[in-house]
C-alpha cells in the first residue's frame, strides 16, 4: 500500500474536482488559510478539521495498527 502525504492527496483531489481553496473553505465553513494549512500538512491543524476536509472530498481515512 502506497502512502502519500495527506495534504498532497487532499490538494490533488480538490484540484481534480476543479475547486479552489476558497470554494472548499466556503463549503466547509473554514477560512481559506486553514485549507492551505491542511494541504501543506501543518501540524497545528486539528484532526477534526482534516477529517472533515477529507470526507467532503470523498476520501476515507483508515487507521492501521503497526
Amino acid at each position: 500500500m502506497e502512502c502519500a502525504p495527506l495534504g498532497s492527496l487532499l490538494r490533488k483531489r480538490r484540484k481534480s474536482f476543479g475547486y479552489t481553496q476558497e470554494e472548499v473553505a466556503e463549503m466547509l465553513g473554514f477560512s481559506p488559510r486553514l485549507v492551505g494549512e491542511i494541504e501543506r500538512g501543518r501540524g497545528t491543524v486539528g484532526i477534526d478539521k482534516v477529517l472533515s476536509y477529507a470526507l467532503a472530498l470523498g476520501i476515507d481515512l483508515v487507521a492501521l495498527e503497526r
